[in-house]
C-alpha cells in the first residue's frame, strides 16, 4: 500500500479537478422535473446510506409523495436499466446488486431504478409517476442537479482516517462536505454529546453553519426459522454476526442493542457474494460457540432462504432534528 501512497494527490487532483467543473459551468449538471434528494458520503462505505435512503422514502410515501429511488446497482452483472419493485422474485442480486434488492424488500411498491445512468433514470422514474427522486450514492454523482444535498457521517469514523486512498477511506478532500446542504451523523451511540460536538465543530469549520441532524441505527425486527419476530427474541442469546459491509461494528451495535451476546463475529469485503464454503464456515463456527448466526438484511438477499441464519433488520431514526427538518430546507413548492 505504502507504494501507492504518492498516488493520493494525483487522486486528490482529479477529484478536485472534476467537481470544480461543474462548479465553473464547465460540466453541467441535468435538471430533472421533479425534486431531487442526493444521500451520499465523503468515505467509502459504512455510513448507513441504504437505511437512510429507506427512512426518508417511508417518510415521504407517509406525506402522499410518489417517491423513487435512483441507485447504479453496485455489483451487479449487466448495464441495462432496470425497474426493481417489490416484493419481487424475479430479478436477482446478480442483475441488480445487493442494495437494490434490499430497498425493495422494505419499500413495497416504490419504483428502484437501477440504472448507471441516473438521468436517465430520473426520467423513467418520472414517466412512471414519481414527484420526488431520492439519489442513493449521490454525492460524487454531479451530473444530476439535486435540490438537497444530504452528506452522512458515521460517528464512529466521520472522516474515513482524513485521507484519501490508498492511506485512507476518503472519496474527496474534506473540504467537499461544503457542497452539501445538511449534514446526518449517523450511528449515534446512546450518549453522543461529546462524538457529535467534536464532529459538529469539524463540520462548521470545513462548511460554515449548515444544519446537522443526528440519527441512530435501532433493531426493528428479526427473521428467525418462524418467520419475523420482535427484536427482543435476540435477548440473552449467543450470536455469530457475519456481514459484507462498510463498517461492520455498526452492526455488533444493533445486534447488543437488541440484548444479543455477540460471542463471535466473520466479516467480509462490502458487497461480498456468498459461496457454499462460506456459510457452511459460518454455520459450523456458529455451532462451535453454542451460537446462532446472524446477518444483516442487504446480506440476506444473497443467501438462499432455507440456508437457516437468522436476520435482524434495522432502522435509521432521527435523533436531534427531524426528517420535516430537511423537507423545509427545499427551495419554494418543490416538496
Amino acid at each position: 500500500m505504502h507504494l501507492l501512497t504518492p498516488l493520493t494527490p494525483l487522486y486528490a487532483a482529479l477529484v478536485k479537478g472534476r467537481a470544480a467543473a461543474y462548479d465553473r459551468g464547465f460540466l453541467r449538471a441535468r435538471e430533472l422535473p421533479v425534486p431531487v434528494v442526493s444521500v451520499g458520503n465523503l468515505t467509502f462505505g459504512g455510513t448507513g446510506k441504504t437505511p437512510t435512503v429507506i427512512a426518508l422514502v417511508k417518510d415521504l410515501v407517509r406525506r402522499r409523495r410518489r417517491p423513487a429511488v435512483l441507485t447504479r446497482g453496485y455489483g451487479r452483472r449487466g448495464t441495462s436499466p432496470l425497474v426493481v419493485v417489490g416484493p419481487c422474485s424475479e430479478f436477482s442480486v446478480d442483475r441488480t446488486g445487493d442494495e437494490p434488492l434490499a430497498m425493495a424488500a422494505r419499500l413495497p411498491g416504490v419504483p428502484i431504478v437501477v440504472d448507471a445512468d441516473r438521468v436517465r433514470g430520473g426520467t423513467e422514474a418520472v414517466r412512471l409517476g414519481a414527484d420526488v427522486l431520492v439519489l442513493d450514492d449521490g454525492f460524487q454523482h454531479l451530473r444530476v442537479a439535486r435540490d438537497l444535498d444530504l452528506v452522512l457521517l458515521d460517528a464512529g469514523d466521520p472522516w474515513g482516517g482524513g485521507s484519501l486512498p490508498p492511506r485512507g477511506r476518503l472519496r474527496e478532500p474534506l473540504g467537499a462536505i461544503a457542497r452539501a446542504s445538511a449534514v446526518i451523523v449517523t450511528k449515534v451511540p446512546a450518549d453522543a454529546t461529546a462524538v457529535v460536538g467534536r464532529i459538529a465543530d469539524e463540520v462548521t469549520r470545513l462548511a460554515g453553519p449548515i444544519p446537522l441532524l443526528t440519527a441512530r441505527m435501532v433493531p426493528s425486527r428479526v427473521r428467525t426459522p418462524s418467520g419475523w419476530q420482535p427484536p427482543d427474541v435476540l435477548a440473552g442469546r449467543r450470536v455469530l454476526a457475519f456481514a459484507g459491509i462498510g463498517r461492520p461494528q455498526g452492526f455488533v451495535d444493533v445486534l447488543s442493542e437488541a440484548g444479543a451476546e455477540v460471542v463471535a463475529t466473520r466479516w467480509y469485503r462490502d458487497h461480498h457474494r456468498y459461496g457454499a464454503d462460506d456459510l457452511d464456515r459460518v454455520v459450523a463456527e456458529a455451532a462451535e460457540h453454542d451460537a446462532i448466526a446472524v446477518t444483516t438484511t442487504k446480506d440476506a438477499v444473497k443467501l438462499p432462504e432455507d440456508v437457516g441464519v437468522w436476520v435482524a433488520e434495522a432502522e435509521m431514526r432521527p435523533e436531534a432534528g427531524d426528517w420535516n427538518t430537511l423537507w423545509r430546507m427545499l427551495p419554494g413548492e418543490r416538496l
